[in-house]
């Protein structure tokens, strides 16, 4: 099923067709990691074959990481069997060994610790998934010879599951699969590559698993002024705006400040903003901060004079009253205009929102923490409450500093204990005579305090989300005013129709008395609606609640127009900068069932992409075993699986392709073969002329007219098709109607985009290793790659056309080869 609204929308057209200022920035550009803090809470498997040094690598993890060592042989089968490993293969023979061994990792459990795994763990299916439900697997790929190697040197002659007339390289070939099975990160181990080495790789590897959001896509052909986007925006864009493919740039690791000038253009007598420089600052204290601007100014002879505002996060190297960069700046430049870190304004109208509603939220929550926290006695009481809640003391926040980020979780964490919060501070009403436990028992009795305890965690998530994307420590500044006029909207849109919002300007919207929702239509939250049916509240509480939201919204909004500088003319000129990052796609477990998802079922040949020898020293890779017949399957049916995971989660998404051939089915296919919850939020529609495709194709595509995949024939040419869906991109009226009517904005799906162009590299790696599997190669040895393809098109040349000697005329199917 999906949406109604997106279905009627699908129906409805499936029946049709120079003075120079001066302002800089502050911003960390890269994390600057810890090596010896723990990178996972879960566990960290070691995976490979004997010999690969799984067990000295894990107690050098264990080391640097602070975290246990657990060896499987020596730790788990041994203590479990008591007797050596070698000892129970000889008992029950190989045959057995794998099925016993895998019972005894089943019964293991573990948390936080470095697990060597041994190397036939990963052969037995049901003992990896226990494994993998609290722990990353880590394969360490160590070349066949140096294991080989490696085993000699230990006199091993024999490993499990190798029967007799198979050799120890046909054995460790077997394995690999195994291995690659059940990976979530692998290491490649060079020849004659130190255990020490191998470790730090495995600690890179892990951090860069940890980080992998922090890898961004800048286009080939500009480096400064370029968009850096996250694979997620490369994935929805596909080519960059200014014509260039998408790379990874190379990383920083130092602070930096964004310089930006304000000139005067005599010729056009208008003022631009223009990016001037990026200095570094590899110790960021506030004198060296402080003198990488100085000598950024002195550099191109711009006066301090010239300095009109200052913009940085609340850093006290930043910010400090004394010896920060900022009371240097006001020391000799008093008229600077320091901006502050404006995203604190969340916190402000929120704490308006809440205190305009007369309900004490911050007091509950504080007074549940401090009743734990002030009193050793309590200490030990509460230890009562944490087995019986099976929470912790820090599972309750503590109501700090930072509670503009830590509200949502405090709140999120008190609804979750509420009952049993409830029934604490009601048996110990009486016994403490305390006026604060009355109050808060009184308070967590009240059904209406917990009602809009339920709202405020629905209505802050947009809030809380505002903030936390503005923590992240890359460039976010750019995107200041536009996600905060976006946040205002969708604040409005809790309390006001939407069509009151739609091409008005932000500052003339009516959202007082008169203009807003009925009740019923006001947004609370749908766990605080089934909260308020099952409580039976009087008519007279659900108003005064209503009158609650009322004033929540107002408030909130109120104070973002009269603090917020929409107008300020530095926060426009900052999208000069506009690298634009989102969330990137999660590696490991999310990846590898999207890659399983997109070709465990869908292909006719089990290798996916089978390489065939032909004579001597040529080989053909097939690549028509895809659903549709197309080499286009190897793409796109991983890039569906990539769209939707990238696509943000609370608006429909319509695709639109315009298509001359087998592109068309290949898309339907594999935006069909979505995951439900996906299908219901994105649709395709694929544009073909009637008479431009083959008879094959056409049935192909029309095969689909169900359910989210859709496609319609047209009596024209592909020009007319690709230029129809190029002006429906281009018109606004109608990208602002599908958004307002139906919830819907329209995407499309790149040829140049790396979610198509990954599939069809890994194929040209596979058929390398496939070469190397047969031994045909040696690892590093060079090949030749021929791509060859016959295309067949409509001919739309008038009135006659000339190809590979033949004339024919319009509408005939030609060959190029």
């Amino acid at each position: 099923m999906i949406p109604a609204s997106l279905g009627q929308l699908l129906a409805k057209v499936s029946k049709l067709r120079t003075h120079l200022l001066f302002a800089p920035s502050y911003f960390t550009t890269a994390r600057l990691s810890n090596q010896n803090s723990k990178p996972h809470e879960r566990n960290i498997l070691l995976m490979g074959p004997p010999g690969a040094g799984k067990t000295c690598v894990g107690r050098i993890l264990g080391h640097r990481l602070g975290m246990p060592v657990i060896d499987i042989d020596d730790d788990v089968l041994e203590r479990t069997w008591g007797m050596s490993v070698a000892d129970k293969l000889s008992e029950i023979g190989g045959d057995g060994f794998i099925e016993e061994e895998g019972k005894a990792v089943c019964r293991f459990a573990a948390t936080g610790s470095v697990i060597s795994l041994t190397g036939s763990n990963p052969l037995h299916s049901d003992a990896m998934r226990h494994l993998k439900r609290s722990g990353l697997a880590v394969y360490l790929d160590v070349d066949t010879e140096d294991i080989m190697q490696r085993l000699s040197r230990m006199k091993v002659n024999r490993i499990v599951g190798q029967d007799a007339g198979v050799s120890m390289r046909e054995i460790l070939h077997y394995r690999k699969q195994f291995y690659e099975k059940w990976l979530d990160a692998r290491v490649l181990c060079g020849t004659g590559d130190s255990v020490e080495d191998v470790a730090d790789k495995v600690l890179r590897t892990l951090l860069r698993y940890e980080d992998s959001e922090s890898e961004v896509f800048v286009s080939t052909r500009s480096q400064m002024s370029s968009d850096p986007k996250f694979f997620s925006d490369v994935v929805i864009e596909g080519l960059a705006p200014d014509g260039g493919l998408y790379v990874i740039p190379v990383k920083k690791t130092e602070k930096e400040f964004v310089i930006l000038t304000r000139l005067y253009d005599e010729a056009t007598l208008q003022v631009s903003t223009r990016f001037l420089e990026m200095p570094t600052c590899n110790v960021g204290n506030a004198e060296n901060l402080y003198e990488k601007l100085s000598e950024a100014l002195r550099k191109r002879g711009i006066p301090w004079d010239n300095l009109i505002a200052f913009n940085s996060d609340n850093a006290s190297v930043m910010k400090g009253r004394h010896n920060s960069v900022i009371s240097r700046l006001k020391t000799s430049q008093p008229h600077v205009q320091d901006l502050g870190c404006i995203c604190h304004l969340v916190q402000l109208a929120t704490g308006c929102g809440i205190r305009a509603a007369q309900v004490p939220v911050e007091d509950i929550l504080v007074g549940i923490y401090t009743h734990f926290d002030r009193s050793a006695k309590r200490c030990e009481v509460y230890k009562e409450f944490v087995d019986f809640t099976d929470s912790d003391h820090l599972k309750l926040l503590r109501y700090c500093s930072t509670r503009w980020l830590s509200l949502l979780t405090c709140i999120q964490r008190v609804l979750n204990q509420w009952d049993a919060l409830q029934a604490y501070f009601n048996s110990h009403e009486e016994v403490e005579r305390s006026v604060k436990v009355r109050d808060l028992a009184s308070h967590l009795r009240d059904p209406i305090v917990k009602t809009y305890f339920l709202f405020v965690s629905a209505a802050l998530k947009p809030l809380s989300e505002f903030n936390i994307a503005f923590q992240s420590e890359g460039i976010q500044i750019h995107r200041l005013e536009e996600e905060m006029c976006r946040l205002m909207k969708r604040i409005m849109g809790y309390l006001i129709p939407a069509r009151a919002i739609v091409a008005v300007p932000l500052r003339e919207v009516e959202y007082g008395d008169g203009h807003q929702l009925a009740d019923e239509d006001l947004f609370i939250g749908a766990d605080t609606k089934a909260f308020m049916r099952s409580a039976e509240l009087p008519v007279s509480a659900e108003k005064k609640i209503f009158q609650t939201v009322r004033s929540f919204y107002e408030e909130v909004l109120k104070k973002m127009f009269s603090s917020f500088p929409l107008d300020h003319p530095l926060l426009r000129d900052l999208k000069v900068l506009d690298p634009a990052a989102r969330l990137n796609i999660t590696p490991g477990t999310e990846l590898s069932t999207m890659v399983c998802r997109a070709y465990g079922q869908n292909f006719a040949d089990q290798s996916v992409v089978p390489l065939k020898h032909l004579t001597d020293h040529q080989y053909l890779l097939e690549l028509f075993h895809g659903p549709t017949a197309s080499f286009k399957d190897l793409a796109l049916q991983l890039m569906p699986q990539l769209f939707a995971h990238c696509l943000p989660q609370m608006c429909n998404y319509l695709i639109l392709v315009a298509t001359s051939g087998d592109t068309g089915s290949a898309v339907l296919n594999g935006f069909r073969n979505l995951k439900d919850s996906d299908r219901e939020r994105i649709a395709v529609l694929v544009v073909f002329p009637e008479n431009g495709v083959s008879e094959i194709q056409k049935l192909q595509m029309t095969g689909f007219q169900e359910g989210n995949a859709k496609s319609i024939s047209v009596l024209s040419n592909f020009d007319f098709c690709q230029r129809s869906i190029k002006r429906m991109f281009g018109d606004s009226s109608l990208i602002g109607h599908l958004a307002v009517e139906y919830a819907t904005v329209l995407s499309t799906a790149n040829s140049i985009n790396w979610a198509r162009l990954l599939p069809q590299v890994v194929y040209h790696c596979s058929a390398y290793m496939d070469l190397l599997r047969n031994r045909t190669l040696t690892f590093g040895d060079p090949i030749d790659v021929c791509i060859n393809y016959r295309k067949l098109w409509q001919c739309h040349v008038s009135p006659v056309c000339q190809t590979n000697g033949n004339t024919h005329t319009e509408g005939d199917l030609c060959i190029q080869s």
